[in-house]
């Protein structure tokens, strides 16, 4: 290999992996994080960490205008709006955000009252930072990293 071939090369690599960090990674990080945080909504945890039970599931009304409330899911109600809610962000070269922006009828956002909790809400987190939310990104990054530098897993 000549010095310009090597040039050449390590210039498309430059490129390769500037591409990867700049546009592809925050797609793929985001996609896989939102599918995660969706999961937990289904499992009722946060990533097998169980929420705490509703009342309306342990303690019902005798006599409940609305019996099939008592066998709702957590967080998704009569509309599964928050667990919908949960999208990326990915207009920032080289960043995701994820987020919820469900709101409520008087335009609230909820989602963080659930999240991090109230004085009347307990907490039942659904978004943040996570072991597997961290191997899940550095695994996309070696991936991302080592395709666009030819280097195979």
């Amino acid at each position: 290999m000549t010095l310009d071939e090597m040039k050449h090369r390590l210039a498309k690599a430059t490129i390769d992996v500037r591409r990867a960090i700049d546009d592809d990674l925050p797609k793929i990080i985001g996609n896989r994080a939102v599918k995660m945080y969706k999961q937990n909504f289904k499992t009722e945890s946060f990533f097998g960490q169980r929420w705490r039970d509703v009342k309306r599931r342990t303690n019902p009304p005798k006599h409940s205008k609305h019996p099939a409330r008592t066998r709702h899911k957590i967080l998704t109600g009569d509309t599964g709006d928050l667990g919908r809610s949960i999208k990326a962000d990915t207009s920032q070269k080289g960043q995701v955000t994820i987020y919820s922006d469900a709101k409520s009828k008087k335009g609230y956002y909820y989602g963080l009252a659930h999240n991090e909790g109230t004085n009347r809400i307990p907490r039942r987190q659904f978004l943040g930072d996570h072991p597997d939310i961290q191997r899940m990104v550095k695994d996309e990054i070696e991936k991302a990293i080592g395709k666009a530098l030819g280097i195979k897993r």
